[in-house]
């Protein structure tokens, strides 16, 4: 039995939407780093406590992830996402008008929790939504948060460092710019209300495994590319543009994976991408194809985030807990893998670091391919005929 009346539905102006969020959401969470000098300054604090805000976002997102997994199962999808927003955008103005420190990082924290809820939810809601390509359209909706990303550093750059409360004022503008847009989201997200077997369980854990290696990837090459390109012999200038490279290659991968045709199965995809990701950093061990060889592999895992929610989500069509436990996983992954590809590192030494990495992608490979080739096949069977059961008793 299938524990939802209507099926999510999302009409342009919402879809459009959620493509600002995804954008807001990009240059927010890029803004940090860039801003860390301008904030000990400002509020005389060591560099290293100014480092806090990453972990009070971070903090702030995994609550709204944990608590946005039991909200959308009782709350409608639209009333979910004009909450979500406005606690965005209240954070937003926290920050802008923060006048010491603690108000500061507790703004950051409202953020957060609002970010996490925004990533849990609009990616769940284009999912599990009604109509054909949803594949492509998320991929395209993700697209958008990497160019926030690379535009984020931008922003600060120009404006944040001498304005901070116009930057944070301005998103939080955005942020109830869109709220009537909203109201183009309808129905609820389909939870099961019956229990699910073991075998289908461990297939979520399975996808929860490849996608905490995933974004050990995104995350490590991101963070160990520069040094081990300056390490090769690139000046720093350099090696920081072609990092830019990386991540806009991240965002540009997921718009081209919008047009791959609707034929192309989402398992293909993501096994695909991961493969020629861990070949690519593998060759990234060539000083001469080393830039190139990143680049690549940016492309390469672009569509591996967002086709893998559609993928489990097919799998698994009745049932958005499936795919909600893929948000919690990845932040564990983002918080642990990069620190393990850390310590390798710093005992082999940094001219290893894209066979480090290249491994993890491995490891994230070989859990996509058991999800694919065993039980992922066996239960993608099992629950489309369960769904279609309860259809038919309906």
């Amino acid at each position: 039995m299938i524990a939802t009346a209507e099926r999510v539905h999302l009409t342009r102006a919402a879809l459009v939407a959620i493509g600002a969020v995804f954008f807001l959401m990009g240059i927010l969470a890029s803004a940090y780093g860039p801003l860390l000098g301008y904030l000990s300054h400002r509020f005389g604090i060591s560099l290293a406590i100014a480092g806090g805000t990453l972990s009070a976002h971070l903090l702030g997102a995994l609550v709204g992830v944990l608590v946005s997994m039991r909200a959308l199962q009782s709350v409608a999808s639209r009333s979910f996402m004009l909450g979500a927003l406005s606690l965005l955008g209240l954070g937003c103005v926290g920050v802008a008008l923060a006048p010491s420190w603690g108000a500061f990082l507790g703004a950051v924290l409202v953020i957060g929790v609002g970010f996490g809820a925004l990533d849990i939810g609009c990616n769940q809601l284009v999912a599990h939504s009604a109509g054909a390509g949803r594949t492509a359209v998320l991929n395209v909706l993700n697209g958008a948060f990497g160019f926030g990303a690379v535009a984020g550093p931008l922003l600060v750059s120009t404006v944040g460092r001498t304005h901070l409360s116009l930057l944070y004022g301005g998103a939080a503008a955005v942020a109830v710019g869109v709220l009537p847009l909203v109201a183009g989201i309808s129905g609820r997200l389909p939870f099961t209300a019956q229990r699910t077997p073991a075998r289908s369980n461990a297939l979520v854990g399975i996808f929860m495994v490849a996608f905490a290696l995933y974004v050990g990837i995104e995350t490590g090459t991101g963070g160990w590319m520069p040094s081990h390109l300056e390490s090769i012999g690139l000046q720093s200038l350099a090696a920081a543009t072609l990092t830019s490279g990386f991540w806009l290659a991240l965002a540009v991968g997921r718009l081209l994976a919008g047009f791959l045709p609707a034929r192309v199965p989402e398992p293909t995809t993501v096994i695909v991408g991961t493969a020629v990701a861990a070949l690519a950093l593998l060759v990234a061990l060539n000083h001469a194809a080393a830039p190139v060889a990143y680049i690549v592999a940016g492309l390469a895992i672009a569509p591996i985030f967002p086709t893998g929610i559609v993928w489990l989500a097919k799998l698994r069509p009745g049932d958005a807990r499936a795919t909600s436990w893929l948000f919690p996983a990845s932040m564990v992954g983002g918080a642990i893998i990069p620190g393990g590809i850390g310590a390798v590192i710093a005992r082999f030494g940094i001219a290893w670091a894209p066979a480090v990495l290249s491994l993890v992608a491995v490891g994230c490979l070989v859990a996509f391919s058991i999800a694919a080739r065993g039980i992922g096949g066996r239960i993608g069977k099992g629950s489309t005929a369960l769904v279609r059961g309860d259809r038919e008793r309906q």
